[in-house]
């Protein structure tokens, strides 16, 4: 049985599991249960309905059991004026009780950052090629030595289904012969701050995620799409690669920042500044909003556009977090609320 976090909502009416659905996972999760090493590749689509763009990455990660992991996300080039269509159906906000018509939005797509994750099983290593920096996060001993379920690709791997309906409500939202689709709305806080659902592809040849899509708090959607995945390799694939372990990568030339484990800071960008203030102060964090530039349109008026550190960056609860919202159409220059 898992330690109650303070920060997780108590585990009241957990579902009972219709028989496709615990059917599903328990597949999910004896194909993870079998897998020593994992490696392939993977686009990352980053989409962001404020100025609705949309930001590309393609990369490779790897796996070794129980809790080493590797994700590089390479630089990619996007011909000036690529765009997207992208869905969206009706939403109801449950904070004001507005929904949100469905619509086709387009999204201007570019290239997204350079980014390195490495976890070597006793620390988490954020590597910054640009600026040869690293920053090392230290995992609790408590947590060291289960898989890295928690990492930057989260649904990779299944868990036990009673598991699962403690941590998520789960729903069955479709399937075929070679697909299964299932949807999980997060049940702890601290997976509520990250995304407010999760929807799951697995191809039922492998029972592994072919794609991922997260929504957050704020609608942004990241989606991680799976190509490629050998299954158990020899490790010997793995050095070959890097020319050497990729979870021990040569950091001679690199200034490493050590920094003490902390939880990452959830993403309030598009929220109206009230509804973003209420999730970071529940994160631990304190805010400081600025007004920026005139809302272009009225229902934008104090509604949040950025913030300073980022989605997903690594910040000790009590520090700061400074938030940029729109101002009112009269009102120039920025002042501090």
């Amino acid at each position: 049985r898992l330690p109650r976090s303070r920060r997780q909502t108590p585990d009241l009416h957990v579902q009972k599991l219709e028989p496709k659905l615990r059917a599903a996972l328990v597949k999910w999760e004896l194909a993870t249960s079998r897998i020593k090493t994992l490696k392939g590749e993977i686009y990352r689509y980053h989409r962001e309905f404020v100025f609705n763009t949309e930001k590309r990455g393609r990369g490779v990660f790897f796996y070794e059991a129980p809790d080493k992991g590797r994700l590089d996300i390479y630089a990619v080039e996007v011909p000036k004026g690529t765009r997207s269509s992208v869905k969206q159906p009706s939403r109801r906000d449950p904070s004001t009780g507005r929904v949100t018509p469905a619509r086709t939005i387009s999204l201007v797509v570019s290239g997204d950052n350079p980014e390195k994750w490495i976890c070597d099983g006793t620390q988490v290593l954020e590597v910054n090629d640009l600026d040869r920096t690293v920053t090392s996060h230290r995992i609790p001993a408590d947590y060291q030595g289960r898989r890295i379920m928690d990492g930057p690709l989260p649904f990779l791997f299944g868990m036990p289904p009673d598991k699962a309906v403690r941590r998520y409500q789960m729903t069955l939202l479709g399937e075929s012969k070679d697909e299964i689709w299932i949807r999980a709305i997060p049940r702890w806080k601290q997976d509520a701050v990250n995304y407010r659902e999760a929807t799951v592809i697995l191809d039922t040849a492998t029972y592994l995620p072919k794609h991922v899509r997260l929504t957050a708090p704020d609608n942004t959607q990241t989606i991680y799409s799976f190509f490629r995945l050998t299954v158990n390799s020899k490790l010997e694939a793995f050095t070959k690669f890097f020319g050497r372990s990729p979870f021990r990568p040569n950091l001679k030339r690199y200034r490493v920042v050590a920094s003490q484990s902390v939880p990452f800071v959830p993403s309030v960008i598009g929220m109206p500044w009230k509804k973003a203030q209420t999730v970071l102060t529940d994160a631990g964090y304190k805010v400081k909003f600025s007004a920026g530039v005139p809302a272009t349109k009225q229902d934008l008026t104090y509604v949040i556009y950025r913030q300073t550190p980022g989605q997903q960056a690594a910040l000790a609860p009590g520090s700061q977090v400074r938030l940029t919202f729109y101002a009112k159409r009269a009102t120039g220059g920025s002042k501090t609320r």
